[in-house]
């Protein structure tokens, strides 16, 4: 009768394991109450809503044009701080971080006039979060941050119809009527942190304030409630303060 051989693990992978195990169980339970700094990096998209009732007066009928409100791509970048307390499950996580973030405001209407008003503000945000681990360095986080609008005037505006004003000329009034604004915003964030540093991290950006100040103008914009949110992802490195 012959014998049923066995694959054998090398010891070597008996070790990674190991040490795999340890980094997990040293993410999960601290030796001691560390603070890590690190760098992230990452891309953001975000809108803009209600611009519609911002910039179209009511005297025109709703059958009589097209709106979209389209997301935009950006950047995200910044500093990260960490600390996660000695036997437990919950970290903190303060940040300044810089973005660019806005939305694309797209017109249609039955004269076949179209035009493209773009948002591209940029932000330089300070916030923190609470990070809660279920399981090993899989994490939860809720947090709030102050984003401090740093191109209150980056507007760009595309028509098919420059005869019925120069696009530049449009877009330099349109920057001194529609300003940006400062936001508040809530994060609500899953990610996750492997045990030599590296993390993971997506994030919803939900804005309470209006992005948009309307100022007084003859275009007959009025002032309007124009909130933000998007989705943020980023990868980031933690490293250990010396002692």
């Amino acid at each position: 009768m012959s014998k049923v051989h066995r694959p054998r693990i090398p010891r070597r992978h008996f070790l990674l394991l190991f040490f795999l195990f340890s980094g997990t169980v040293l993410v999960a339970q601290p030796l001691a109450d560390t603070w890590f700094y690190g760098l992230k990096a990452g891309v953001t998209r975000h809108q803009i809503q209600e611009i519609n009732t911002t910039i179209i007066p009511d005297v025109f009928p709703a059958d009589s044009y097209q709106v979209e409100h389209l997301p935009q791509i950006g950047f995200a970048g910044g500093v990260a701080f960490y600390h996660r307390f000695y036997k437990s499950r919950f970290a903190v996580q303060p940040e300044v971080l810089f973005t660019s973030r806005g939305g694309d405001f797209s017109y249609t209407d039955v004269r076949d006039l179209e035009y493209t008003m773009s948002f591209n503000y940029q932000y330089l945000s300070l916030g923190s979060l609470v990070k809660i681990y279920p399981a090993g360095g899989l994490n939860l986080g809720l947090g709030a941050q102050v984003a401090f609008n740093v191109a209150k005037d980056r507007i760009t505006y595309t028509s098919n119809m420059p005869e019925l004003g120069p696009d530049l000329q449009i877009k330099q009034s349109l920057r001194e009527v529609l300003t940006g604004s400062n936001d508040i915003n809530l994060l609500l964030q899953g990610g996750y942190d492997f045990p030599f540093g590296l993390m993971v991290e997506a994030r919803y950006v939900l804005g309470l304030k209006d992005v948009i100040e309307t100022r007084a103008n003859g275009f007959n914009f009025i002032e309007n409630v124009n909130r933000s949110h998007g989705i943020q992802v980023t990868l980031g490195w933690l490293i250990e303060f010396p002692n």
